[in-house]
């Protein structure tokens, strides 16, 4: 996304005031009173296809990290959720499809910070996760707040492209980092067998 920012337009992208899908856009020209142009839209397109992908995959990798309940099967729904539907929002650019963009952006959205907030409850449970599981509730609470607050129209006063960016960043955040608490851990155990064999 970084790449394709640098290469759009003219006009150059502003991060404030254009949207995300801005980048996935194929065409260049005028959009409900924007003009647009992303010559990199493909690989626009393609990282947040990447992204879906990677956080289906990966929420399917950390099921057996959460409890057995109702609550983190939710969580884990949820988040294979925002995951296909990342991958439906690549094939479904804002100039293509309106509708296809918002909805899919929006079960985006939504899927991903409650699927955080559930997420950070169910790790919050457990002492080895405590503090891990309020660094997930804090984010999703943040992106639904954002969110909230982008449906009452407060987008246009601070920007659309800063309130997506707002909506979108706990998930992007709390991804690596839980890919990197799960290898963290999934070490430890190995670590403890090789001290013991010595």
């Amino acid at each position: 996304m970084i790449v394709t920012g640098l290469h759009y337009g003219p006009p150059t992208y502003n991060p404030i005031t254009d949207t995300i899908s801005d980048l996935q856009a194929v065409h260049c020209g005028t959009f409900q009173g924007t003009y647009v142009c992303s010559p990199l839209h493909s690989l626009a397109n393609f990282s947040v296809a990447m992204l879906g992908l990677s956080i289906a995959v990966g929420s399917l990798s950390i099921l057996g990290d959460l409890s057995k309940g109702r609550r983190g099967k939710v969580a884990v729904g949820l988040l294979i959720a925002t995951g296909l539907a990342a991958l439906a929002n690549a094939l479904t650019p804002e100039d293509v499809t309106l509708i296809g963009d918002t909805i899919t952006a929006i079960i985006v959205f939504l899927a991903a910070n409650f699927g955080l907030i559930q997420i950070g409850r169910t790790m919050h449970a457990t002492a080895r996760n405590r503090i891990f599981g309020l660094f997930g509730q804090i984010l999703g609470t943040i992106g639904i707040v954002a969110f909230i607050l982008d449906g009452f129209g407060i987008g246009t006063v601070i920007g659309m492209g800063a309130i997506e960016w707002l909506i979108v960043a706990p998930i992007l955040g709390w991804a690596p980092t839980m890919g990197l608490h799960s290898i963290i851990q999934m070490q430890q155990p190995k670590r403890v067998e090789s001290e013991q064999r010595q």
